[in-house]
C-alpha cells in the first residue's frame, strides 16, 4: 500500500491502527481529533527552538538555505567531542523504536551497546520492534499503559494522536522552545522545519528525527545503462518508453523494474501530478481525482504490456533490491539513505556503478516539479513523568545521540570502536566489520538523530554526486500542502483505503480490470474515508 509519495511515513498496518483506535479511543475530546485540545491557531503561536548550526566541521561542498544538504568526501580526523561529560550517572533508561534489519543483541553480549551505555552514563533498555510490526505493539503498549521512557511515535500519526500525546506524554516546550533549546546544542543543530512535525496541543511534544528534504530518489545501476545504452536522463515520455525498453530482454531475464512503485512514481512525476495534494484557496484535492493521474494510470498500463516491469512485479514478497543488487533489474525507487545500503550491498562488485536519475516533464523537456518531503521521520515522545530532572536526563542522552557529523560522539554511534566495529582505509574513512554491521544497528537513531549530511565512507565521487541532484531537484520541488496538519481520519482509515485504492489498481495496470472502472474506484475511496481525511486538512488549513 502506498500514496503517492510513497515512503515509510504513510504506511500503517491495518491491524496496528485498529488496536490503535481503541487504545485511544477513551482518550478522544472529540471525534475528530481536531477539536480545543490540537487548536490550529494555538499551535501557529508555539514558539519553536533556536536553530544553532554545528561549526566544528566544514563541508566540502555546503549546504543551502533550500534544503541541500551540507557533502563530505572524508570522515574528519579530527572529531572534537560535542558532549560535556556523560549524560546520565548510572541510571536506567527504557527506549521502543522499530527497527529495519535482524535485532542485535543486548549490552550483555553486544560490546558496542556496552559501550554506548558507557559513554551514556546509563543503562539504555531498548525494545526493538520490526517496521512492520511497530504500529501493533505501539498500540498494545499504549493499552496496556506500561510506557517506557521514550517511544518512536508510528510514521504515520496513530488515532487520535493530540489527545493520546496531552494524556500520556510529557510537553517538553518549556524545555525546547525558543533559547532554551540551547542547553542541549546537537538538538539545537535540527532545522526549524522538522521541529513543526514536533508540535500539538499548543506545545512542542518530541524530539523530531530529521531527514533531507528528498525523501525518495530513483537509484539506478549506472553500470546496466552503459552496457546497454540506456539513457539515463530521458526528457520526454518517448525517451522514457525508450529507456525502459533498452533494459529489458525478458530472455536474459533483466527488467527495467522490480517493483511498481518506481514506475508508478516515476509517471505521475513526469505528468505533474500533485505531491499528495493540490491546494488551491484551502480546498484540496488528491492526486488520484486529477487528469495527471489517470494519463499516468493509461501510461502504465501500456507499460505493463510492453513487457518492461518483471513479471512478479506486483508481489509483496518481491525481493526488490536484491533483485537490483543482483542486475536483474536496473532502476529502483526507495528512501534516500538506501544509496549507503546500495553501496555496501555492492562492495565486491568492481563494476558496480550506482547513479540517481533526475525526473522530466512529459513533454517539455524541463525538470518535473519533485515532490519534497517535511524534513521529518516521526518523533521520539517521553512519558509523562513526575521528576522534571528525569525529563532534563531523557533531553541530554536525545542530545547526545543527536552529536552532529565529524563529532566524537557520532563516530561512536555509527562506526563504534577500531578494530572490533570498524576499520579505517587510507583515508581515515571507517569501514565496518561484520561484527560491527550486525551490532551496531541498535535504533537508537529513531530516539534521536543528528542533522543529516551526504557522505559516503571511501567513495567521495558519492557526494559530488548525490549533492548534484540535490542542487538540481530540490529548488524544483514542492511540498505537500498537508504537511505539519494532523488528520484523526488519515490515521485511522488511509491505511486501509489505500491498500484497497491499490489492490483494485494493480487489476486495471494489468487488464483484470477495464480503465472506466477507476471513477468507481475513486468514488469509493472518497466516500469510505478520502472525502473525510479532505475535510479535516481542508479545515486546519482554512483556518491557518
Amino acid at each position: 500500500m502506498f500514496t503517492t509519495q510513497f515512503d515509510r511515513r504513510r504506511l500503517l498496518t491495518a491491524t496496528g491502527l485498529g488496536l490503535l483506535a481503541v487504545a485511544a479511543a477513551p482518550l478522544a475530546g472529540c471525534s475528530s481529533g481536531q477539536g480545543p485540545v490540537n487548536a490550529a491557531q494555538k499551535n501557529l503561536g508555539v514558539k519553536l527552538p533556536t536553530y544553532r548550526a554545528y561549526t566544528g566541521v566544514t563541508p566540502d561542498l555546503p549546504g543551502t538555505s533550500e534544503g541541500v544538504l551540507p557533502a563530505f568526501y572524508n570522515m574528519p580526523k579530527n572529531r572534537a567531542a560535542s558532549v560535556k561529560g556523560k549524560p546520565g550517572t548510572g541510571q536506567s533508561v527504557s527506549g521502543m523504536a522499530n527497527i529495519f534489519y535482524a535485532t542485535p543483541p543486548g549490552a550483555d553480549q553486544n560490546p558496542w551497546l556496552a559501550g554506548l551505555n558507557d559513554r551514556l552514563g546509563a543503562n539504555l533498555d531498548m525494545t526493538m520492534v520490526p517496521a512492520a510490526d511497530y504500529s501493533t505493539k505501539f498500540a498494545t503498549t499504549i493499552a496496556g499503559n506500561d510506557l517506557p521512557d521514550m517511544m518512536l511515535v508510528p510514521n504515520a500519526g496513530a488515532p487520535n494522536l493530540a489527545e493520546l500525546l496531552k494524556a500520556r506524554f510529557t510537553d517538553l516546550t518549556e524545555y525546547l522552545s525558543g533559547d532554551a533549546i540551547l542547553e542541549y546544542p546537537n538538538l539545537a543543530n535540527i532545522v526549524t522545519q522538522s521541529w513543526k512535525g514536533a508540535v500539538y496541543n499548543g506545545g512542542i511534544y518530541g524530539i523530531p528525527i530529521p531527514r533531507g528534504l528528498i525523501g525518495g530518489a530513483f537509484f539506478i545501476r549506472q553500470d546496466l545503462f552503459e552496457k546497454y545504452g540506456a539513457n539515463p536522463e530521458p526528457r520526454n515520455y518517448n525517451e522514457f518508453v525508450e529507456m525502459t525498453k533498452a533494459l529489458t530482454d525478458p530472455k536474459e531475464r533483466r527488467w527495467c523494474y522490480a517493483n511498481f512503485v518506481a514506475p508508478y512514481t516515476a509517471l505521475l512525476l513526469m505528468n505533474g501530478a500533485p505531491n499528495n495534494w493540490r491546494e488551491d484557496g484551502g480546498k484540496l484535492t488528491r492526486s488520484y481525482e486529477t487528469e495527471e493521474f489517470k494519463q499516468t494510470l493509461n501510461d502504465l498500463i501500456e507499460l505493463w504490456k510492453s513487457g518492461v516491469m518483471h513479471p512478479d512485479t506486483f508481489s509483496t514478497t518481491q525481493p526488490e533490491k536484491a533483485l537490483f543488487n543482483a542486475g536483474t533489474t536496473a532502476v529502483s525507487y526507495g528512501g534516500y539513505t538506501a544509496w549507503t545500503q546500495f553501496a555496501q550491498d555492492n562492495r565486491s562488485n568492481p563494476d558496480f556503478k550506482l547513479a540517481l536519475m533526475p525526473s522530466y516533464e512529459r513533454t517539455s523537456g524541463q525538470l518535473a516539479r519533485w515532490w519534497t518531503g517535511n524534513g521529518l521521520y516521526s518523533i521520539n515522545a517521553f512519558k509523562k513523568q513526575d521528576n522534571p530532572e528525569r525529563t532534563k536526563l531523557l533531553l541530554r542522552i536525545c542530545d547526545y545521540l543527536a552529536a552532529p557529523f565529524g563529532s566524537e560522539e557520532h563516530f561512536y554511534r555509527l562506526y563504534g570502536q577500531e578494530g572490533r566495529d570498524h576499520t579505517l582505509d587510507a583515508n581515515g574513512n571507517p569501514v565496518l566489520t561484520q561484527q560491527g554491521q550486525a551490532q551496531t544497528v541498535v535504533p537508537i537513531r529513531y530516539l534521536a538523530d543528528s542533522a543529516p549530511v551526504l557522505y559516503e565512507p571511501g567513495r567521495p565521487k558519492d557526494a559530488d554526486a548525490q549533492h548534484a541532484y540535490q542542487s538540481l531537484e530540490i529548488p524544483k520541488g514542492i511540498p505537500d500542502p498537508t504537511l505539519g496538519l494532523y488528520s484523526n481520519a488519515f490515521a485511522t482509515k488511509n491505511a486501509t483505503i489505500d491498500k484497497t485504492f491499490t489492490t483494485a489498481l494493480y487489476d486495471i495496470v494489468q487488464g483484470r480490470k477495464p480503465f472506466n472502472s477507476v471513477d468507481d474506484l475513486i468514488a469509493t475511496w472518497r466516500k469510505t474515508g478520502g472525502d473525510a481525511i479532505r475535510g479535516e486538512f481542508e479545515d486546519q488549513l482554512q483556518k491557518n
